[in-house]
C-alpha cells in the first residue's frame, strides 16, 4: 500500500511543477562566440631607400715634378744628322769612326770596327769626316787574303771608298804626287774618267786603296788623311 501512495505523491509533484514552469519559464541562456569581423589587411607601405655610399677618400695630390719637360725628355746631346755628325762620346776601341755616334746602330759598328780590327793581319783604318759626308757601310773578311770595305758619302752623290788588305787596284791615270792615307804615305793619281785614287803598298796584302768619285782633289785627300788607325783590343 506504501509504494503506489509514494507514486502517486511523485506525480502530483511533477504537475505542481510543471504548472509552476508554464506560469513562469526559466530562461535559457546560450553563449555564443561572435564571428569576429574580418578586417581588411593593412596594406604594406614599401619605402625604397637609397643607400647612401661610403665617403670616398680624396685622392692625395701627386707632387708636380720641378719641370715637366725634364721629367719626360730627354735632351739630347746633339742633334742626329744623316751626315754622321757625332750624337754621343762613345768611347773605347773604334769609338772615334764616323756613324760609331748614330743612336740607334752605333754600338753595332764600334763592335764591327774593334772586331776587324782584332782579326785582320793588317792595320785596319776607319774614315772620320764632317757634314755632309757620313758612313754608309763596311765589310770584313778575315784570313790570309782578308779584306775591309767601307763606303762613305753624302746625299748630293759625292762618294769616297777606301779598300784594306787583299784586292786588286782599280785602274786609274797619271800620279799627282805623293798623299797620306791616315798616317801612310801613299801615291795619289787622277781617276780614269774623274775622281782621284789613292794607292799604299799597292799588290800586297796589306795594301791600302782609297777612290774619290765627284769630290775636288783638296777635298778628297784630305779626307782621306784624316783617316784613323782603330786599335786592337
Amino acid at each position: 500500500m506504501r509504494v503506489p501512495a509514494v507514486a502517486a505523491l511523485a506525480a502530483g509533484l511533477i504537475l505542481a511543477v510543471a504548472a509552476c514552469s508554464a506560469a513562469n519559464p526559466s530562461p535559457i541562456i546560450i553563449h555564443t562566440t561572435p564571428t569576429p569581423t574580418t578586417a581588411p589587411a593593412p596594406t604594406p607601405i614599401i619605402v625604397y631607400v637609397t643607400p647612401t655610399p661610403p665617403p670616398t677618400a680624396a685622392p692625395t695630390p701627386t707632387p708636380a715634378a720641378a719641370s715637366a719637360s725634364a721629367a719626360v725628355t730627354a735632351t739630347p746631346t746633339a742633334k742626329p744628322s744623316p751626315s754622321g755628325s757625332p750624337t754621343a762620346a762613345p768611347s773605347g776601341p773604334g769609338a772615334g769612326c764616323t756613324g760609331v755616334s748614330d743612336p740607334l746602330k752605333g754600338a753595332e759598328r764600334q763592335a764591327f770596327w774593334v772586331a776587324t780590327a782584332n782579326n785582320e793581319s793588317f792595320a785596319v783604318y776607319c774614315g772620320v769626316v764632317p757634314n755632309p759626308w757620313y758612313f754608309n757601310g763596311a765589310t770584313s773578311t778575315y784570313g790570309k787574303t782578308g779584306l775591309v770595305t767601307a763606303t762613305y758619302q753624302t746625299t748630293t752623290g759625292l762618294k769616297i771608298v777606301i779598300s784594306e788588305g787583299t784586292f786588286t787596284a782599280i785602274g786609274h791615270g797619271g800620279s799627282l804626287g805623293s798623299a797620306s792615307l791616315g798616317d801612310l804615305s801613299g801615291q795619289l793619281y787622277s781617276g780614269t774618267t774623274s775622281g782621284y785614287v789613292l794607292l799604299v803598298n799597292p799588290g800586297t796584302s796589306k795594301a791600302y786603296q782609297a777612290v774619290g768619285t765627284g769630290v775636288t782633289q783638296a777635298a778628297f785627300t784630305k779626307l782621306v788623311a784624316a783617316l784613323i788607325k782603330v786599335p786592337k783590343s
